[in-house]
């Protein structure tokens, strides 16, 4: 039987205030509910609850990063991609996705679960199509809502986070060199 990764994918955005595009990829290995059950409860002590990276006070963000990165929890990594604006979503996720999970050894002895935030059922197939072209075993790709998912939610996190360290924020270049250096956190 192959091993399950499940793999969660937040963006950036096109946000007008910055010339980069952050595609972020959390490649879970390990028992994900017992992974969500501790995030969740990250986010209740840490006050961020479901609540969007940008709508956030910056003392939560940093405090929720910062205890993820204590937490120390096997099984999950995280890479990102960053890409020079303007650019297409759809290319540049796909790279991240595809670059990602082949980093991982054993890759191709593994299933690969995809959940892109905010795809809609029409592009979560085009998604589907492009990654089995790259000799990806992608069982599925799905588009969620970072509402609804706590991992969409972390992806996001990330994302928000190497934004504000792209334009020179101490706290969050700290929680990256931080996420580095323990080898969580990966530039593809």
């Amino acid at each position: 039987m192959k091993q399950k990764l499940y793999c969660y994918v937040d963006e950036t955005g096109q946000d007008k205030g910055s010339d980069i595009f952050i595609v972020v990829a959390v490649i879970v290995f390990t028992d994900i509910e017992q992974l969500r059950k501790i995030l969740i409860e990250l986010e209740k002590i840490t006050k961020v609850g479901r609540t969007k990276w940008h709508k956030q006070r910056q003392q939560n963000r940093v405090d929720f990063l910062g205890q993820f990165l204590q937490k120390r929890l096997p099984g999950i990594s995280i890479f990102y991609g960053q890409y020079k604006k303007p650019v297409p979503y759809y290319f540049p996720t796909i790279e991240t996705i595809e670059k990602s999970i082949k980093s991982l050894s054993g890759w191709n002895h593994s299933r690969v679960l995809a959940f892109i935030d905010g795809l809609d059922r029409q592009s979560a197939k085009k998604f589907t199509n492009a990654l089995r072209m790259s000799d990806l075993k992608i069982s599925l790709v799905k588009g969620v809502r970072d509402e609804s998912e706590v991992l969409i939610r972390l992806a996001d996190r990330w994302a928000g986070c190497l934004r504000m360290a792209s334009k020179g924020h101490k706290d969050y270049k700290d929680l990256i060199q931080r996420a580095v250096s323990r080898g969580l956190l990966k530039e593809i």
